[in-house]
């Protein structure tokens, strides 16, 4: 091997082992997040976010958006300020591969007000080599709510089973098996066959209860959620082998409330909430230990409130390469239940963005958009565009066909005028529209794949001014 190719080589080795991130072993895990909450906890905050990346970001599942590390301290500092015993008790942490699973206690006394904070949790904290990439907490506000005087406290229903609890049925399976099994058997709504895996000294944590239950209550509770949410389904997230019988599973419960819950009458409105489950299972496939949480608040306000419709005319900022490209989108719903829109679109600012593929076109053309419900106030679309070039003929101008793209997207509402979105834009040119029917041939392949981001305002009514003199 020549010298020059030995330098390049021993070149490219050394930045790759000084770009590598060293993996932790669990007890290193372990050891930085418990080292994080004691500084935490001795309210040492700079201390604390030594243990965090820079890009890192905490995610409260009840909030739309995750917090920057610099908001995270903002929170945090408030935390300390208005509670000063403020604590996060540690309770059972977990760890497998690059993730720590917690399940904590924050705890604290307002002196001004005397409110006392005590709001049980689970975490999740992935780490990006020895430093907190994210955190994603898990909570219930529906009892801070009720300690406020915002709401009542909500009446449930004595938890006794319609039919005796069938014994416990060992299924063999692993932990992970056994996990998606009981996933599978509660979205096929019936809770005698949930009960069945549950082992006969199963222990039960239901934040939303704010209660450990056994099993004869958890299959109650169950029943109570069939009747009253009957087209309930789990959606999984991501599931995680924790060691030793643990597994932790990540969810989205989907479903349509039909009769009365938590003292809320039956809306007929789709409610949305994500849930987290710590599960253990035992060498028979059986749950032995189990935690749950999600929002009630989340639940609650879904089921008082419609989704928001997606009618009307949206102004649409993409951030480009050669700067803020805006657009108008108008949604028109196609069927009553609104859950399926047409798209008409306009660019305001057409800009060079895509001259590099189409070098010398006119702005876009577009066909429109279709968007479908997929979730509460969540949208898949899919978007059709022309490239067309204005050259000059013998008999006068005419449109050259230079290729079209389409943009696959996903979007959300996150307010009744606001929403944001991602997906990608695939581009061809014009010989792959060989048939010339409008559309990409079947048998073809973007010549680029480009990524999309963009966020969104309803137009609505917007204050005028009053001219001088007047």
């Amino acid at each position: 091997m020549k010298l020059k190719q030995i330098l390049i080589l021993l070149c490219i080795i050394t930045l790759t082992i000084s770009h590598s991130i060293i993996a932790q072993t669990p007890e290193e895990l372990l050891s930085i997040q418990e080292a994080q909450l004691d500084a935490m906890n001795a309210h040492d905050l700079d201390t604390m976010l030594t243990y965090w990346a820079e890009d890192s970001t905490y995610h409260l599942v009840n909030q739309p958006v995750a917090m920057s590390k610099a908001a995270l301290r903002n929170m945090m500092q408030q935390y300390v300020t208005y509670y000063p015993d403020f604590q996060m008790t540690p309770g059972r942490a977990l760890a497998a591969g690059n993730v720590v699973v917690s399940e904590e206690v924050t705890v604290g006394t307002n002196p001004a007000f005397g409110l006392e904070m005590h709001t049980p949790h689970l975490s999740i904290y992935d780490f990006e080599g020895d430093k907190i990439k994210k955190v994603t907490s898990y909570n219930d506000n529906l009892p801070a709510n009720v300690k406020l005087g915002k709401l009542p406290a909500p009446v449930m229903p004595d938890l006794l089973p319609s039919t005796e609890v069938p014994d416990p049925e060992p299924t063999g399976l692993s932990p992970l098996e056994a996990n998606a099994e009981l996933i599978a058997r509660w979205n096929s709504h019936d809770a005698a066959l949930v009960a069945r895996m549950h082992h006969a000294d199963v222990q039960i944590y239901a934040d939303p209860l704010g209660a450990n239950i056994d099993r004869v209550a958890m299959m109650a509770l169950n029943e109570l959620y069939f009747d009253c949410f009957p087209d309930d389904t789990l959606d999984v997230i991501r599931m995680v082998d924790m060691g030793e019988g643990w597994v932790l599973t990540e969810l989205i419960s989907r479903a349509t409330q039909m009769k009365t819950f938590l003292d809320v009458p039956a809306s007929g409105y789709p409610v949305e909430v994500k849930v987290v489950w710590l599960t253990r299972y035992d060498s028979d496939g059986l749950v032995i230990e189990m935690s749950f949480y999600y929002d009630n608040m989340v639940l609650i306000n879904q089921m008082k409130t419609a989704p928001w419709p997606l009618d009307g005319i949206w102004v649409t900022t993409v951030p480009m390469p050669s700067g803020t490209l805006v657009m108008t989108t108008t949604y028109v719903a196609q069927d009553a239940a609104k859950t399926r829109y047409s798209g008409s679109l306009d660019e305001i600012n057409p800009g060079g963005h895509l001259d590099a593929l189409y070098p010398g076109s006119d702005p876009a053309k577009w066909a429109g958009g279709e968007a479908v419900m997929v979730g509460r106030n969540k949208y898949q679309a899919t978007y059709l565009a022309y490239e067309l070039k204005t050259v000059e003929t013998e008999t006068g101008k005419k449109s050259e066909f230079m290729g079209l793209f389409t943009v696959k997207a996903y979007f959300e509402l996150s307010g009744p005028n606001q929403l944001s979105g991602y997906g990608t834009g695939s581009y061809y040119l014009a010989f792959q529209d060989a048939d010339q029917d409008g559309f990409p041939d079947e048998d073809q392949e973007p010549v680029a794949c480009v990524p999309w981001e963009w966020t969104g305002k309803r137009l609505t009514a917007l204050p005028g001014c009053t001219p001088s003199g007047q």
